[in-house]
């Protein structure tokens, strides 16, 4: 009895592992395709449809079904990004492809740039003597149409009907088929028909930043063509954000909104009035602005993992002109409110991660603003100048 149940238990064992193996073809088969494809994993690919190598019937529902399996493993494998067999069929009917494994190097390199692919999968089927089919799988690279992997295993047909098998079926089979391809979507064509190049993204950053500045300032009250010079300025910011992004080339650019502050420290400060030069002391609290500057970069980078780049910048300041100290025609405390211009260069390293960025940037910057102080028919001018180290991080898209 006991002898009867190892040998039962032996055989139970032996159909398992049997039927394990045969389970196992297209583990096997999405396994060697995605260690093949190393290079190109994170990437979009497509599954085209097998079919026959030696008939000329390429629409086989034998290689429809292996095809679809396939995609399944490879989705459950989370290495890349199949496309949809309905995208596929799209696009390939634009381009007048056959939905079938043969395909020369130009036909796979269009259907890459339309789909937006990095690689593709493909492969020819040959039905053995007994009864099961050998796939013959290929994963090639779109840009350069070289096969990079491969993979071969034998299948059993564990499915319902065969339009290679009899080449009068298939042809009826055919007939219908025209009407589901003839319903191109435009818009999901389009949507895949540009990729994005290795060294493309963009960002969106939260800005914020402190540095040193100094000040001049021309009164033009009553014509007295007043002049400060140097005069040291404190300040905090800019504190904002910034949006950007950079193309396949080198050049990119930015947007930036920022707040920053600059207020004059108490100084004793040179004065020029009508050429004559004398020391006059600058008391706390003399202007505070508060500036909101709204720019703009353009931006030249490194093609290296960490980005160097160096720029120039324009824009506009909406300035906040305060003083605790000095009063206008009416006796009151000046507060204005004026639009200056911005003026910069960047210079910093951008770090890129899978979905984060930061950078560090120095930058050299003038504002200058314009206000009457309160006293009509008056020009006054206002410009710091200075540099200021500013660090962001955020999101890249």
């Amino acid at each position: 009895m006991k002898n009867m149940t190892k040998a039962l238990f032996a055989v139970l064992l032996l159909a398992l592992a049997a039927g394990a193996r045969a389970e196992d073809k297209y583990d096997q088969l999405a396994r060697e395709l995605t260690e093949a494809g190393a290079s190109v994993q994170g990437k979009k690919i497509a599954i085209i449809p097998f079919s026959y190598a030696d008939t000329k019937d390429k629409a086989s529902k034998d290689g429809s079904v292996i095809a679809e399996r396939l995609a399944v493993k490879m989705i459950n494998m989370h290495k890349f990004e199949v496309i949809e067999r309905s995208a596929l069929d799209k696009v390939m009917n634009e381009l007048k492809l056959q939905s079938s494994g043969i395909m020369d190097a130009n036909s796979t390199q269009q259907l890459g740039k339309l789909l937006g692919v990095e690689a593709i999968i493909t492969g020819t089927l040959v039905q053995t003597s007994g009864g099961q089919i050998e796939v013959n799988a290929r994963l090639i690279k779109t840009e350069t149409a070289q096969a990079i992997g491969a993979s071969q295993v034998t299948l059993d047909k564990n499915w319902i009907g065969d339009d290679n098998a009899v080449p009068q079926q298939a042809q009826q089979v055919q007939q219908p088929e025209p009407q589901a391809y003839q319903q191109p979507s435009q818009p999901m064509v389009k949507q895949a028909a540009r990729a994005r190049g290795p060294n493309e993204y963009g960002y969106f950053d939260v800005i914020a930043g402190a540095g040193t500045q100094t000040t001049d300032i021309t009164w033009d009250a009553y014509r007295s063509n007043i002049k400060q010079t140097g005069l040291l300025t404190s300040g905090a910011g800019p504190i904002g954000f910034r949006v950007g992004g950079y193309g396949n080339g080198a050049f990119g650019g930015d947007f930036e909104f920022s707040v920053s502050r600059h207020y004059i420290d108490s100084q004793r400060g040179t004065v020029v009035n009508n050429t004559i030069l004398y020391n006059a002391v600058i008391p706390a609290g003399y202007l505070d602005v508060t500036s909101v500057g709204m720019s703009g970069d353009l931006l030249l980078r490194t093609m290296t993992k960490a980005q160097f780049y160096f720029g120039l910048g324009l824009g506009l300041s909406i300035n906040n002109i305060k003083s605790s100290v000095l009063r206008d025609v009416r006796n009151a405390l000046l507060n204005e409110t004026a639009v200056g211009f911005m003026f910069r260069v960047p210079v910093g390293v951008r770090f890129n991660m899978d979905s984060t960025t930061f950078f560090l940037e120095w930058r050299a910057e003038m504002n200058s603003t314009s206000f009457n102080g309160g006293y009509a028919g008056v020009t006054n001018n206002v410009t710091f100048t200075g540099s200021r180290f500013v660090l962001g991080v955020g999101s890249k898209f």
